[in-house]
């Protein structure tokens, strides 16, 4: 949990957390039956709601808002959602059985990722507000967000 050993163009990559936090998600999911696809916002982009990979763990980036203004260097909290998907068309209307598979299944990441230290991260990740959840035609999609710290450093190039 630091930025010691990353170069400062490497610490002020915006992204450079995701694939860590996808790591992450994996090591949750591993040998889970059906298989859990762990996906992008890349990843998602261009997938029509129906055409999705299911049961899924969608790892998105929010946003980010400056905890402190050092003048030349800044903390950011930025703000990563990680999204439990599924699809269950019993009880369809009611949404009862996509809820429970989604929601098991969000418990388990969020178990794994609370708390986690990240390189690139000046803390471990803290759980923080997220949305509601969604339901849309059997699809529930459940999510959670995390709260990581970085620092954010003025590089002077000459």
């Amino acid at each position: 949990m630091s930025i010691r050993g990353l170069t400062p163009e490497q610490a002020n990559d915006w992204m450079a957390i995701e694939p860590r936090l996808v790591e992450l998600v994996k090591k949750a999911v591993a040998g889970l039956s059906p298989a859990v696809h762990v996906l992008t916002a890349a990843d998602l982009s261009m997938v029509r709601e129906s055409a999705q990979k299911v049961p899924a763990i969608h790892v998105v980036y929010g946003s980010f808002q400056v905890v402190e203004d050092r003048t030349t260097a800044w903390r950011l909290l930025h703000t990563w959602y990680v999204v439990a998907a599924d699809r269950n068309v019993a009880n369809v209307v009611s949404g009862q059985s996509a809820r429970l598979s989604a929601g098991a299944l969000l418990a388990r990441v969020v178990s794994q990722l609370a708390g986690e230290d990240v390189l690139g991260a000046t803390k471990p990740l803290a759980l923080v507000r997220a949305p509601p959840p969604q339901y849309s035609d059997g699809f529930q999609y459940i999510p959670s967000a995390f709260g990581v710290e970085t620092v954010l450093q003025k590089i002077n190039r000459s």
